[in-house]
């Protein structure tokens, strides 16, 4: 991962930078083994730019109709270069099966290469969703830490096949090139006598991409969320975030199960995480 700005500002994957982060001529590189799907719409980016679609009108329109800016349907240079990047970086490492896109990776990478603020990107993600490029899955509001943080911490996103008309592949295509990486990654799972099941892997995705942000925030320790929890009694920490899930699931209305053994067991991975679980012997015996 580059450590200073790209020439232009311009994101580029690693493949594409010498060691002294200057971009390697094409002809000079050697490219990564990624998915064709990856591979052609990333060239298109990079050949021809994003602006190639008479559609574009039309869809920053949409962000007309919903208050996010006034009638003129053209962007700033720089926003406009801010987009592309975000775009880019989306097309060079999204899941080709899901579309699913690690937006904390995303915001942190481009954020911090090209000098873009996390306030700028979190309106771009918002302005593609808005404009139907990206989505957010069902599985990435229903992760035990959207439970537990009130859905505050960056999402999984994953993109529409908009996104990749857009940049000139059309449905038919988009399946076609689907199917193959589907059929590769069958031939992986059968090898380690598993089944490939694309909505499990982005489920597994969604919670492990938010397990991980909550991870990093709450198991160091120097966090007050942690230390607070500390000073708890065993049991009194394990009642306090019982609770919390409890009330999340509820106010959600997600299908959860709320038994108290299942609230429980979710409660203690959870302090398990930060070294803070409540063992079985220091469970309170049941009033009788």
């Amino acid at each position: 991962m580059k450590t200073t700005l790209s020439p232009l500002n311009t994101w580029h994957p690693q493949e594409s930078l010498s060691s002294e982060f200057e971009v390697i001529p094409l002809r000079d590189r050697k490219k990564k083994h990624i998915p064709t799907l990856n591979r052609k719409i990333f060239n298109t980016l990079e050949k021809h730019g994003a602006w190639i679609n008479s559609q574009w009108p039309f869809l920053v329109h949409k962000l007309v109709e919903v208050g996010m800016r006034k009638r003129n349907l053209s962007f700033k240079e720089v926003h406009k270069r801010n987009i592309e990047n975000t775009l880019r970086w989306i097309a060079y490492h999204s899941d080709t099966v899901t579309g699913c896109i690690n937006v904390t990776h995303l915001c942190i990478e481009i954020g911090k290469e090209i000098g873009v603020s996390s306030s700028t990107i979190s309106v771009i993600m918002k302005e593609l969703v808005i404009m139907g490029l990206l989505y957010e899955p069902e599985q990435s509001g229903q992760s035990i830490q959207d439970i537990m943080h009130d859905g505050r911490l960056p999402r999984t996103l994953c993109t529409t096949p908009l996104f990749y008309e857009i940049l000139g592949i059309k449905n038919d295509e988009l399946d076609r090139l689907r199917s193959i990486e589907i059929k590769r990654r069958e031939i992986e799972y059968a090898k380690r006598k598993e089944k490939y099941d694309a909505d499990i892997v982005l489920k597994t995705y969604c919670h492990s991409n938010i397990l991980r942000v909550w991870e990093y925030r709450h198991t160091q320790s120097t966090s007050s969320y942690k230390i607070k929890l500390a000073d708890m009694e065993p049991m009194t920490r394990l009642t306090y975030i019982s609770r919390k899930l409890l009330e999340r699931i509820k106010a959600k209305g997600w299908p959860i199960s709320t038994e108290k053994e299942h609230i429980t067991k979710m409660a203690n991975n959870l302090l398990r995480r930060m070294g803070l679980s409540v063992k079985r012997s220091e469970f309170a015996p049941p009033i009788t």
